[in-house]
Formats: structure tokens, sequence, C-alpha cells
């Protein structure tokens, strides 16, 4: 069975959204092979050359080393846009790093959900919608879960995960992404990152039938993308393109806004590389410049999706100018654009209001010491958003 047929029948439940559609952005993963100032070994142009062909509008980073990898991408990497980085949160182990593009979102907020391992960064961005349309709010998360294939490292991915499920926020459009190294959908693991007994749950877009080192599932796998050690390669693993670690889950609500198809591990051809690197035989995806790239630049391929976000019209009568912004710092909420001499409710997902009053300047501060973390309904005048603490 071919990617594409198999592909097509995952989606095939999916509404149809044109992947050129001006609401149409791109969310990659990528781990990175634990780059920094003291492991580049050249890589810097590999990235430029991998991600210009990719052009991603969000970019999800794992196995970050330090804090100088921002600055670095968005000058020398991710140049085709006007790219900014969310601020780099130092951990235990290896870090995440996410990138974005300030044309179509703006910056929230960013959280760090610790685990025994590595910290597990959320970040939340707003849309920047085109006219008469609404902004959409989505929150990532960063995970890079415990690897290896035994029964002790099995457990502790299961408890890592287990966090994040329990930790994901209520909220409707949800990215789960990074190098999960979970080894099966039977995997403990994965099915409590899937589970719903929260009533916060993760879809897998391909399905849940894969199986790792299977010539027949060849186009599914993300790693290893070398056979044999490489030289000034940034190190990592050897072995060759038998695992699927790679994930984007994404929401319920985000399910039928994937562009079908369009769910891609960039590089790979479908040709079975069970035992040989991505670029043996030589790949039929990207020319061959591009293949040796990711040979060298990571022992990962990146993994990329496309979905249609702020397709939801305004009314135009109403708000002629730009739409309200709700987001909390601290313990108040802002809220941006805001008309003046409009009613502000707050309320929880309830109906219990929790603040009320007037607008008189453009930056609303409504003060709410002590309010639990969750999802909270604003209302400015006739104009309702959903806001996550």
């Amino acid at each position: 069975m071919t990617r594409r047929l198999v592909l097509a029948l995952c989606l095939c439940t999916l509404t149809v959204y044109s992947s050129t559609a001006a609401d149409t952005i791109r969310v990659c993963t990528y781990n990175v092979l634990n780059y920094g100032a003291g492991n580049d070994d050249g890589r810097i142009p590999m990235y430029a050359k991998i991600l210009q062909q990719i052009k991603p509008d969000i970019l999800l980073c794992g196995e970050v080393a330090d804090n100088t990898m921002g600055a670095q991408f968005v000058s020398q990497v991710l140049t085709w846009s006007s790219f900014a980085f969310a601020p780099f949160i130092d951990g235990p182990d290896s870090d995440n790093q996410l990138f974005y593009d300030q044309t179509k979102f703006t910056y929230l907020q960013s959280k760090i959900i610790p685990t025994e391992l590595r910290n597990i960064l959320e970040v939340q961005l707003a849309t920047i919608p085109e006219s008469g349309r609404l902004p959409d709010t989505v929150v990532c998360y960063m995970v890079h879960l415990k690897a290896s294939d035994d029964e002790e490292s099995a457990a502790q991915r299961t408890r890592e995960a287990t966090i994040l499920h329990n930790n994901l926020a209520h909220a409707s459009y949800i990215i789960v992404a990074g190098d999960c190294n979970f080894y099966g959908p039977s995997e403990h693991a994965y099915q409590t990152l899937i589970a719903s007994s929260t009533g916060t749950n993760v879809v897998d877009p391909l399905g849940t039938s894969w199986q790792r080192n299977v010539a027949s599932q060849a186009h599914l796998y993300t790693q290893c993308t070398r056979m044999n050690n490489i030289k000034g390669c940034g190190g990592g693993v050897t072995g060759g393109v038998d695992d699927r670690f790679d994930f984007i889950f994404v929401s319920q609500p985000l399910v039928s806004r994937i562009v079908p198809n369009s769910y891609t591990a960039f590089g790979n051809d479908g040709i079975p590389r069970l035992n040989s690197s991505i670029n043996d035989p030589p790949n039929t995806a990207v020319s061959a410049e591009i293949a040796d790239a990711l040979l060298c630049a990571s022992d990962h391929l990146p993994v990329y999706v496309d979905l249609v976000l702020t397709d939801v019209r305004a009314s135009v009568k109403e708000w002629q100018g730009a739409l309200p912004t709700a987001s909390f710092v601290g313990d108040e909420l802002v809220i941006s654009h805001c008309p003046l001499n409009q009613l502000v409710v707050v309320t929880d997902m309830r109906g219990r209001t929790i603040h009320s009053g007037l607008s008189a300047a453009f930056t609303y501060t409504a003060p709410l010491p002590g309010l639990a973390r969750g999802t909270y309904m604003v209302r400015v005048g006739n104009h309702t958003s959903v806001v996550v603490k």
C-alpha cells in the first residue's frame, strides 16, 4: 500500500480544506541532535537547507543544548520570514525551543512541566488573522520522552506521558510534538497520551495501527537517518531508518482541520531503509544535497503537518479594528485592543461570573488574584473569546 493511500485512508473522514488557503499554517517538529554552542559541527547551513524546503510557520525543536540556538536560527536558518523564538528555559537535561513566524502569530506565554528526566515545554501562541476574522489560541507542548526499549525505560516513559496528559490545557487547539520514543501503539505510554479519561486528549493523525521495523511501513519512520557513525555530524545514534519516534499529535477539534495528506516525515520517500541511511539508495523524495543534509544535521527526520486556522469570520459591523486579545500575565487578565465603554465579563466554564467591569482604556486589566488554573470565557461587548491560565 502506498504512503499516499495510507494517509488518505487515515484522513478519509476529514473535511477537505485548500492547502493554499491564507489561514493554513505548517507545524514542524525536529530533534536537532543536541545542538548548541559546544556541538555545532557546522550544521547551521544544513538546517537552513532543510527548513527552507519545509518552510514551517511554527517550528518545535527538541534536544536543544543551550540558549545560543534561538538567535542563530532566527538570523541564519529561518530567513524567509520574520521569525522569533519563545524564551529558552534551561532544564536538567536537553531542552526545547519554539520558533514562530511573527507575521502569523503573537507570543502569549510559556511554562514548564517537570518530569524526572526532562522538562516538557508549554508555549501559547495567538494567530494574527486576516481582517474580519477571529484570532485562535494554539497551545503547543514540546516533549522528549525517555529512550530505550527496556521495561524500566518504558515504565518511565509512561510516567512522563501521564504527567503530560494530566497537564494538558483545557483548550480547543492543542499540539503535542517531539521525540516520543514510542516503540509501538500498544505501548502503555502511547495509550496514556491518547486516552480521553480527563476530558482532554490528543490524536495521532496517522492512526494507531503502525509498527516499527517493517518494510511495508517504511514511509512512516523518522529515525535513524544514518546507518554508521559519521564524524562531525553532532554525534547521535546509528542503525538505519526503522523507527517512528517523532510525532505530531493534535487535539480532537484540530483533527478536522488537518489538510489531507499533509502529515509528512520530510525526506522519507517510502523506500525501506531499515538497515541503511537516508541517502542510500539515492533518495527520491528530496535532492541528493538535501538528503546529505538530513543525514548529517540530525539522527532524526523533521515531521510536519498543515492545519487550517482562523477561518471563523467576525462581524465587520461590530469590529472595524483589531479584535480584543486576552491573556494572563501573572495574577492579572490583560485585554488588548479593547473598545471603550464596553462591558467586560469573565466567567468560568460553568458560567459563573468571576469579574465584570467597564472598559475605559485601550488596554483593560482585570486583577484576579488566586484564580485557579483553567479555561475562562472573556466577553467584551458582543465579542467572546477563550483564554487559558
